[in-house]
């Protein structure tokens, strides 16, 4: 017999995947969606409605439904070759291959971009990521200097 969460847990749970799935995309993104669809809204709230609300409940669902233990174990019985592929792709796409130059380029964007000249962008670019980084892996290697500085 399943444990039942009791009211707690359960407003937990949701905070945990309210915050896991909404983001900045999420507040920009439809008021951007609303203004270009122009008489279109209807239709362009209703897709949003569906990729951004329905997609990620979708998910939810079948990970919790499969009662898998891993990513891994979810797509095993496809094959393991499968498995491995999806659970690297999936890996590598959450973190180095996009969150991780997004979160340069996002504080690029809107701290330096407007003090650059166009011609400049890409070089500024570059050398404000190597910079970022730079402290980033400064910071993670020691995490417990961090309250020291802040």
């Amino acid at each position: 017999m399943k444990e039942k969460l009791n009211f707690q847990q359960n407003l937990l749970i949701g905070s945990l995947l309210f915050g896991l799935f909404f983001g900045a995309g999420n507040l920009i993104f439809p008021v951007q969606m609303g203004q270009a669809s122009g008489s279109h809204v209807i239709l362009a709230t209703i897709g949003f409605l569906i990729t951004g609300v329905g997609l990620p409940m979708l998910g939810i669902v079948a990970s919790a439904l499969s009662e898998s233990e891993s990513l891994f174990d979810m797509a095993r019985p496809v094959s393991t070759g499968y498995a491995v592929f999806l659970t690297c792709a999936l890996y590598l796409t959450i973190g180095p291959l996009f969150a991780i130059p997004r979160t340069a380029t996002v504080a690029f964007e809107v701290g330096m971009n407007p003090f650059i000249a166009k011609e400049y962008l890409r070089l500024g670019l570059l050398i404000f990521s190597l910079i970022f980084f730079s402290i980033t892996l400064y910071f993670s290697l020691r995490p417990g200097r961090i309250l020291d500085w802040v």
